[in-house]
């Protein structure tokens, strides 16, 4: 995807970064006006629904960039867009998902889906301590995703059968479900695309001045590959349905740990940097902890909490810059 932006003129790399802006700020309303219809037609909670499909969706340009990178042997950036993706996702897009508005939350479900992720954080750090993620580390995270995705779909199916014992007959058979799903495609296509020119165009960009690969990868492809996430988050919270927003956060980090890196180190060994053993996964964790504590204050995340999150976020970019660069 970079190759295509590399020779363009400087005020044409900037027209298709607003452009592509554009696209995914009016397919994001799409988006998630659909999932939440999806919500209420299967009976399922937001924070299921934003921390399976919808991360599936939003986390295929992380997917994108990081398996492309390990293909060309840049091992570098295909882990700093995955863990660099994890903390934009806590830090950032949740942290502004809650200053917009609080986010009432359903403990059991933010829990469940915290241990996973939490999980995935810590299993991914272990196996990186050697300073290389094998191919065998690559098959234990994806058998790691399976596991996610099986626990996910037996909750779903749990979920849906009470949903509709409990229902009134008839009750949500007035959304059309095939075309909700059909808007939700779309939306996400938009997203996806809108995502590929900004990444396309930053990068080249961000090269033009200097900045080494991995600080890019950190920070402005990982912030590039995560517009999806933020977008839906920013966009379902001031819709008022701020939970979808922070199940698509859980589920995007474990995506972004399980299927990304899991998929990439599978393909070919990848390289485990000092900086990414001392400061990226140890920041990625605590924000992960943060977000699952929150939980136990009361039954929703406040805009303090939220600010909490942008914090931690400043201090990791502070240290990265100041000592790493």
């Amino acid at each position: 995807m970079e190759a295509l932006f590399t020779d363009l003129p400087i005020w044409l790399s900037f027209a298709l970064f607003i452009i592509g802006g554009v696209i995914i700020a009016k397919a994001a309303g799409y988006f998630v006006d659909a999932a939440v219809n999806v919500s209420a037609a299967t009976r399922l909670p937001k924070m299921l629904i934003g921390s399976t499909i919808v991360s599936v969706a939003t986390v295929t340009p992380e997917f994108s960039v990081s398996f492309i990178a390990t293909v060309q042997g840049r091992a570098d950036v295909a882990i700093g867009n995955g863990i660099g993706s994890s903390i934009i996702n806590i830090g950032l897009i949740a942290g502004i998902c809650v200053l917009i508005r609080a986010v009432t939350v359903e403990k059991k479900k933010i829990l469940e889906q915290g241990i996973f992720m939490l999980a995935a954080g810590v299993l991914v750090y272990v196996l990186s301590i050697g300073g290389t993620l094998s191919r065998l580390d690559g098959g234990i995270l994806l058998a790691g995703l399976a596991a996610y995705l099986y626990y996910s779909t037996r909750t779903a199916r749990a979920e849906m059968r009470d949903a509709n014992l409990d229902a009134p007959p008839g009750e949500g058979q007035e959304i059309n479900l095939g075309k909700q799903f059909l808007i939700f495609t779309l939306g996400a296509l938009g997203i996806i695309f809108g995502s590929a020119l900004l990444v396309g165009n930053v990068t080249p960009i961000a090269r033009f001045l200097g900045v080494p690969d991995l600080i890019i990868a950190l920070t402005l492809v990982a912030l590039g590959t995560s517009l999806p996430e933020l977008v839906v988050a920013v966009t379902a919270a001031l819709k008022r349905h701020g939970e979808l927003g922070i199940g698509n956060v859980i589920g995007a980090n474990i995506m972004d740990i399980f299927w990304v890196l899991g998929s990439c180190s599978l393909y070919a060994p990848l390289t485990v940097t000092r900086q990414t053993l001392v400061l990226d996964y140890p920041f990625m964790l605590v924000l992960m902890g943060l977000l699952v504590v929150f939980r136990f204050t009361r039954h929703r995340i406040d805009r303090w909490e939220g600010g909490m999150l942008l914090g931690v976020l400043v201090i990791y970019l502070v240290l990265m810059f100041g000592y790493f660069t």
